[in-house]
């Protein structure tokens, strides 16, 4: 029978994903003076520990202090939920990661169109990265499906791939072609520059004058 994992800092075993330190980074973190009680060589840390007591106080050049652990968590609020919160935040980070690097491949390498159809554009994803499945689970119960009809689903479903290119976008700026498209659009129904412009500003669509290059070639 498998071992069941479990962080040595928070005591979870519900985790995404689980690190152990190894005899690399273990120096690292002894040098950074990273090492806190009980933990020793090999062991095991969720995704959220090891983000919030490794990862993260490394990038900073810091050791994380009693006071630092206690400025992050608010008042009223249990440890475990906390940790439950940032390990969500950080299995989103990876979701998006993960979905800019697929989306990145389909639109500037292999040169494809963006995919309007939430169906289409989800089953893409999670046939490309299993972990995505999570992912796309709670963007659409976000949606409320049980407390709306189909009618307003189809919609739902239209804004989640908007979302979906948008956060891809934001994790990768060469992703734009959804938004070329959009602007396109709009261009067409006679949207002014200036409205385009602030479209643009605001990150939703690309600007006026990428719209007009594009037109240039057509």
């Amino acid at each position: 029978m498998e071992d069941v994992k479990k962080c040595l800092e928070c005591k979870t075993t519900v985790s995404q994903r689980f690190r152990q330190l190894g005899a690399e980074m273990w120096q690292e973190v002894v040098t950074k003076g990273l090492v806190r009680e009980s933990w020793h060589d090999k062991m095991m840390l969720c995704s959220s520990c090891y983000m919030k007591y490794v990862v993260n106080p490394i990038k900073r050049g810091k050791k994380v202090t009693k006071k630092d652990v206690v400025e992050e968590i608010k008042i009223g609020v249990e440890e475990t939920e906390e940790t439950d919160a940032l390990s969500n935040n950080f299995e989103l980070v990876e979701s998006i990661r993960s979905m800019a690097k697929i989306l990145h491949n389909r639109e500037v390498k292999e040169k494809q169109k963006p995919i309007y159809k939430f169906d289409e554009l989800r089953r893409l994803l999670e046939d490309q990265d299993s972990n995505l499945i999570y992912f796309f689970d709670q963007l659409y119960l976000a949606a409320r499906p049980s407390e709306r009809n189909n009618q307003t689903m189809e919609r739902m479903k239209k804004i989640i791939v908007f979302i979906c290119y948008l956060l891809a976008s934001l994790n990768n700026t060469q992703i734009n072609a959804f938004k070329s498209d959009l602007a396109f659009y709009l261009d067409s129904a006679r949207t002014s520059n200036e409205g385009l412009n602030t479209m643009a500003n605001i990150g939703i669509t690309t600007t006026s004058r990428t719209v007009n290059r594009k037109k240039r070639r057509y």
